[in-house]
């Protein structure tokens, strides 16, 4: 039996809210750094898919100060879209 590889042309961004953020900076040590708190701290949003609210105005405005576009819909998850 042959396996095939084949490429998925309508992609769907499987990503969370917490990960597109996290990716924004360029990582976890980054957003650590540059918001000021424990990596662990990112790898547990990371890991759970999202950031507490109560971080959102300063992550942003981490971000706006860095130059890095992340805006208040950025934390929400995305309806999905139908097929």
């Amino acid at each position: 039996m042959r396996f095939t590889q084949f490429e998925k042309t309508d992609a769907v961004d499987m990503s969370s809210p917490a990960e597109k953020v996290i990716e924004a900076f360029g990582g976890l040590t980054k957003l650590a750094r540059e918001y000021g708190c424990p990596v662990s701290t990112v790898q547990g949003w990371k890991e759970r898919g999202r950031i507490p609210q109560e971080h959102w105005l300063g992550i942003i405005q981490s971000a706006a100060r860095n130059d890095i576009s992340i805006r208040l819909e950025d934390f929400l998850p995305q309806p999905e879209r139908a097929a």
